[in-house]
């Protein structure tokens, strides 16, 4: 069965969180804070200001912006969340991530203890831990609980991440938002709005750039959708436009994923077209994933492939994110493969449905999002299907990040590479409430 996934939102609190008039004073004070003097968002689609760069929706992201004195430190106290995985990734200017300490790497302070951990126990009250966020590139020796921080032109931006809380802990996994700690060359330290001016944390959201319009209005002369439609994995910015739109695929890219990526994830993309017809049908097998959204009580990757997998509808251009199903979400048959329907609201077919164990991504509603620029019309029949693969486990060689160059995905991920089928409505709907085995 489909388990619904619930963030729980605070309307005043998202109204308010990640823009330059951001104003935290409307959630209450038995509320957790949404954002803080350092870190804006979340960026989740029910926030729509900060619904780019093509967000999982089994996911919250926040960001921080800011300078580092010369000779300064920053600290970041927090507490591990009772979630699926948490993060922090530091990034290039150009949006490419450049460093990440993610939760299991992360040496819990005295008397806690990591929840991430395999055999760990996740729901103990002790969940301290505290990390520094160093100046300049990865060394060859990194220090224990540090991120490096890839400065260039004197600012950092940062991104920490939850994904998949337990039922019941809202957004942030039961905790609050890491605090910070700077410490001046002078040996002055300061906390919260102190430090926050003492490194000129800008309180406004991060900006993703977009393929520039005349350019992809050129480029979209060409339909990016293939018959059948085909994945390809994501290597990097110039690379994914010139494959989708000209059809330049066989080269050797660099893999280097912009959009503000987690270094954790690997991607796989295809862009669908309902014009063809209507309804399209993903069907494939999911590796197996540590389950938490029930609140388990021992973190257990024994048998786990990855850290977690998801699958989201997108519009190319604006970069807004539709909806997505995680691993958890998703009704998984006895041999292990899945159903997925993605189609508009009228043209979903009846057994596109929990009962009839299939699950369901609309499409997105304004198709590619090209009427984000004034003047310009939504190509309303595009869509994007994203996967995203976290972590793969050692022994686990089928994952996207183990593929190496273009048009080699289907021989990496064999059984786990999802097939993608059109289908007009009433063509599924014959198939009845076994479509599963009935395809």
């Amino acid at each position: 069965m489909i388990k619904k996934f619930t963030m729980v939102m605070l309307v005043t609190g998202l109204a308010a969180c990640g823009g330059e008039n951001s104003d935290s004073s409307t959630v209450t004070a038995a509320e957790p804070r949404l954002s803080t003097c350092f870190w804006n968002g979340p960026y989740v689609k029910e926030n729509p200001a900060a619904n780019f760069a093509y967000p999982d929706s089994g996911a919250a992201y926040w960001t921080a912006e800011y300078s580092l004195p010369e000779g300064a430190t920053l600290k970041l106290d927090g507490e591990f969340p009772y979630s699926r995985y948490i993060s922090y990734n530091s990034y290039r200017s150009d949006g490419s991530p450049a460093d990440v300490i993610a939760d299991n790497n992360i040496v819990p302070e005295q008397g806690a203890v990591n929840p991430f951990v395999n055999g760990n126990p996740r729901q103990g009250q002790h969940r301290g831990y505290q990390i520094e966020v160093a100046a300049g590139s990865v060394p060859e020796d990194r220090a224990e609980n540090t991120l490096y921080d890839n400065a260039e032109e004197g600012k950092s931006i940062l991104m920490y991440r939850i994904y998949v809380p337990d039922e019941g802990k809202g957004i942030l996994g039961g905790v609050e938002l890491p605090e910070v700690t700077v410490t001046t060359a002078d040996g002055v330290t300061h906390t919260g709005d102190a430090a926050c001016e003492q490194i000129d944390a800008q309180q406004k959201l991060v900006q993703i750039p977009r393929v520039p319009e005349e350019a992809y209005a050129q480029a979209r002369q060409n339909n990016p959708a293939r018959v059948p439609p085909i994945w390809q994995a994501i290597y990097n910015f110039q690379w994914g436009f010139e494959c989708g739109f000209y059809y330049l695929c066989d080269t050797d890219p660099v893999r280097q994923v912009g959009w503000y990526a987690n270094l954790d994830n690997q991607y796989m993309s295809s862009f669908l077209d309902k014009s063809i017809k209507p309804v399209v049908v993903i069907r494939g097998k999911i590796p197996a994933t540590p389950k938490t959204l029930g609140g388990d009580e021992y973190f257990d990757t024994s048998e786990a492939q990855l850290r977690y997998w998801s699958i989201c509808q997108n519009e190319y251009y604006s970069q807004r994110v539709e909806a997505c199903l995680y691993d958890e979400q998703i009704t998984i048959n006895p041999d292990g493969k899945f159903t997925i329907v993605t189609s508009t609201e009228a043209d979903r077919p009846e057994n596109a449905s929990e009962q009839c164990g299939v699950g369901f991504l609309p499409w997105p509603e304004n198709g590619d999002g090209f009427s984000i620029e004034e003047g310009r019309e939504d190509h309303a029949d595009d869509a994007l299907v994203i996967v995203r693969n976290m972590q793969p486990m050692n022994g686990f060689d089928q994952a996207i990040q183990d593929t190496q160059k273009p048009g080699d995905e289907a021989e990496v991920l064999g059984e786990y590479l999802p097939s993608i089928e059109y289908f007009t409505t009433e063509e599924f709907e014959a198939l009845g409430c076994d479509a599963y085995n009935a395809l």
